[in-house]
């Protein structure tokens, strides 16, 4: 009966290997976020940085595209003025219902224009048509008459002139002789200002147009007016594009070729950037699914070995536990020799007590005294056999191959229980085979492998139980069959039965029958056992006729089965 007094109560017994998983632990944790946290920042600063050049040149190739496209409304307003101006005589320009009738066309293909006016070299009106009184009006000392007579061709800042609104001319000038006359049209603010914001759709931020001093010359999405100062300085002219970048816009600018105006496109960071924030937000879900799942994959991993070596730990104290009370029970064994040679020598001196008392009674109770000693000396007898029988029995035996009597051993080892079976009221059945030849085995390993599977069988058998002894002849072998009535084995007890540090539900004790398998297989023989179809276990020994072994000594207890 295995002693189960030697208990462990948890896997956190062992406080050390807890401390090294830990360190463990944080050591596997940084070892893979160290390379991961580097190379995933590397990655995305290196994309974040190709994608901020790249976004960079698109916005650059876009405020290029835009300046050619202002460029090219002006010119082509310009070149409609020309066109006119050249496919027209003066005298036709002024007749009647002329001008307004070009005015009408070209309003109908280019909204733009406001008015249209022929002015003559001294500056009055030859003809005009518009919603404004300006007929009568002299631009001898205007600006734009100035630069016009002496360029043939003139675009001009935004001004409000007798308008006292803010407007800008196109005027191409006409030779006629010694003579000249100006057409000049109106370009609506308005219009042109759409021409100018399209370029930002819907995103965020602005564009605009200022002159070379600074002032606006189309209105600007975030506040400021026209002709009004801008927050830009207009640097010298450059060609292509400059960028400026601030905290939240990126700011581009290209001098217009047709004009001297700055184009101006100021945009939002936040969209610009929009994919490389995404990346960084796909990369930190990323890097934290990542994590969690390598974190429980530590965590899970390491605590499995850690929990197998505290299993290990375990196993390790109760083997120790076990082989310090076997080496108990070996030293009281032997200890035992000298109590029951004392004891033999107290039943003998009983016995020869008994015979003087015999001897020495009177006649008027010699049938009395006589019963007496009888029953004195039959127990006494007894007794010495027991003793005698106990001692030949644990005495330790070197391994002797002789012909051996199995039924005798067992017929042997069931006297010596029979006190036990009958305190639990267990009965024993035993069915012998007739004639059972004998076997060249080892007495002793015989003896102490049927030993071990009647203790067993006995320790988990309940009151009023039984237990069978059979013995059968097989081909070159002598069967033995030791079953009970108990409960029967699990899977997991039936695969581990045999080992040395396992202990099954029902009290069968592995080191017991990790010997007993030892010691079988030592003398060419076999160990099984298998759950009867009712209940309870049958362990099958075979013994060989001959023996077929070694009898080399090892040590047992190296043998986890």
């Amino acid at each position: 009966m295995p002693d189960r007094s030697f208990t462990i109560s948890a896997t956190r017994d062992f406080p050390y290997y807890r401390k090294v998983w830990k360190k463990v632990v944080v050591i596997l944790i940084a070892a893979v976020f160290l390379p991961l946290v580097l190379i995933g920042g590397g990655m995305y600063f290196y994309m974040a940085r190709i994608i901020k050049h790249k976004s960079i040149e698109a916005l650059q190739a876009e405020a290029v595209f835009h300046k050619k496209g202002i460029d090219s409304f002006l010119t082509e307003r310009t070149m409609n003025l020309k066109l006119i101006s050249e496919n027209n005589t003066l005298e036709k320009m002024i007749s009647a219902g002329t001008i307004e009738q070009v005015l009408s066309s070209l309003q109908g293909e280019f909204p733009c224009f406001q008015d249209l006016g022929i002015i003559g070299p001294d500056g009055h009106h030859l003809a005009y048509t518009g919603p404004f009184d300006l007929g009568s009006k002299n631009y001898s000392n205007s600006i734009w008459f100035k630069a016009v007579m002496a360029k043939g061709v003139y675009i001009s800042d935004l001004f409000t002139g007798f308008r006292e609104a803010p407007h800008f001319v196109i005027a191409v000038k006409r030779n006629r002789g010694k003579s000249a006359w100006i057409l000049r049209a109106t370009v609506m603010s308005d219009r042109f200002d759409n021409v100018v914001t399209r370029v930002m759709g819907s995103r965020k931020g602005d564009a605009y147009l200022i002159n070379s001093k600074g002032d606006y010359q189309t209105n600007p999405r975030n506040g400021g007016k026209l002709m009004t100062k801008s927050k830009v300085t207009p640097p010298s002219r450059f060609t292509g594009v400059q960028v400026e970048e601030t905290r939240l816009n990126i700011t581009l600018t290209t001098w217009l070729e047709t004009i001297p105006w700055l184009s101006v496109v100021s945009i939002d960071k936040k969209e610009i950037f929009e994919d490389s924030r995404k990346i960084l937000n796909i990369g930190f879900f990323v890097l934290v699914l990542a994590g969690f799942i390598i974190i429980l994959a530590i965590l899970f991993t390491t605590d499995s070995l850690v929990s197998m070596l505290e299993e290990k730990r375990k196993n390790r104290y109760r083997l120790d536990y076990r082989l310090m009370r076997t080496a108990f029970l070996a030293s009281s064994m032997k200890l035992s020799q000298g109590v029951f040679s004392d004891l033999n020598d107290i039943l003998s001196n009983i016995h020869v007590t008994a015979t003087l008392m015999k001897e020495q009674a009177g006649p008027a109770n010699l049938g009395e005294t006589n019963l007496m000693a009888d029953q004195i000396f039959s127990e006494t007898i007894r007794g010495k056999n027991l003793v005698d029988g106990f001692i030949r029995f644990v005495q330790p035996k070197d391994p002797v191959i002789i012909n051996v009597n199995i039924q005798m051993i067992l017929n042997r080892i069931l006297l010596f229980l029979k006190a036990p079976l009958m305190e639990k009221n267990i009965g024993v059945v035993t069915d012998f085979q007739d004639k059972l030849p004998f076997v060249r085995s080892d007495v002793a390993s015989l003896q102490q492998v049927f030993s071990n599977l009647m203790l067993n069988a006995s320790a988990v058998v309940g009151p009023n139980g039984s237990i069978t002894v059979s013995t059968f002849m097989g081909e070159h072998f002598v069967k033995i069959l030791v079953s009970d009535d108990g409960p029967g084995l699990g899977r997991t007890d039936l695969d581990a039965i045999f080992n040395l540090q396992h202990l099954t539900r029902r009290g069968d004790w592995g080191f017991g029958l990790a010997i007993s398998r030892f010691l079988i297989e030592r003398i060419g023989g076999k160990i099984f056992v298998r759950n009867k179809k009712e209940c309870g276990v049958v362990f099958e020994v075979q013994v060989p006729e001959k023996f077929v072994g070694r009898l080399v000594d090892s040590d047992p207890l190296d043998l986890n089965g």
